[in-house]
């Protein structure tokens, strides 16, 4: 097989997989968000909503006002210890939210996360590719980068590394949760996870025959858009890739979900 060949033959590849996701159907958040409010609202004490990497609670979360409006049960993980404080502090006045400080994986011991400081972000001391937006810098989405990996998401670009810190934090289990949160008695779960470039090793891992949640919001997307200045830049792989995302989508239609495609890939149990 020439050179040729084999640039033909990834291209059709690509071609072919580009297809598929197209075949998703598109979600708006606001479709997604309508989902999970009604499903709240057929039964608000059978409701469970399961967050892994959720941050302070406000950013880049499509669950804020959600919570804020209902109060709904809820266990909150988050594995850095300045944002999960941001975190608890922001949500302070509602009763029914459960927080966990630690990571979720497929193994039980500590690990180190790399981040960037809530204290830079709050300082404005970040503004990359946000310049022209200064009202926005003390909410800059690069608080919201914690990740096991220091390449994979937008950590991994030359601007942001002089804000980039490691810190060792706690890691369980998803079963860990599940029976500390007797998370089995609840009728409709809702699960999303955030977890920049570890959402496939929790999926992977998850014990769907003991919990079904009725919808499972992940990230997991398997082209992510680059800007020039990454290492990663003009490469088809981004956080995940297109095999990523094939074995996210063969998880959850193996265990009776139906898939759509909002800015993240949503999954909803039995919906066609």
């Amino acid at each position: 097989m020439g050179t040729y060949d084999i640039v033909d033959n990834e291209l059709e590849d690509l071609r072919t997989f580009k297809m598929e996701l197209e075949k998703l159907k598109t979600l708006t958040e606001e479709h997604v968000m309508g989902l999970v409010g009604r499903l709240y609202n057929s039964d608000p004490e059978g409701f469970l909503l399961i967050e892994v990497g959720a941050n302070d609670g406000y950013c880049c979360d499509r669950m804020w006002n959600f919570i804020l409006k209902n109060d709904p049960n809820a266990v909150l993980v988050e594995p850095l210890p300045d944002y999960f404080e941001a975190l608890k502090n922001n949500y302070k006045h509602l009763k029914n939210i459960k927080f966990e400080n630690l990571a979720i994986s497929d193994s039980v011991g500590e690990t180190t996360m790399f981040y960037i400081p809530r204290e830079e972000i709050v300082n404005e001391n970040v503004r990359f590719r946000m310049d022209n937006t200064p009202h926005l810098w003390k909410e800059h989405w690069a608080g919201g980068l914690g990740s096991f990996y220091k390449d994979k998401n937008m950590l991994g670009d030359p601007n942001l590394k002089e804000f980039q810190k490691e810190v060792a934090v706690e890691v369980q289990t998803i079963d860990y949760i599940l029976e500390k949160h007797d998370v089995a008695s609840y009728k409709n779960i809702v699960m999303q996870t955030d977890c920049e470039g570890h959402d496939l090793v929790i999926l992977n891992s998850f014990p769907f025959s003991k919990i079904e949640p009725k919808i499972y919001c992940t990230e997991i997307y398997g082209y992510t858009r680059y800007p020039e200045s990454h290492p990663r830049y003009g490469k088809e792989v981004g956080m995940y890739s297109k095999e990523d995302e094939a074995r996210a989508r063969e998880l959850f239609i193996e265990n009776g979900y139906s898939l759509y495609r909002s800015n993240d890939m949503i999954a909803i149990k039995g919906k066609k």
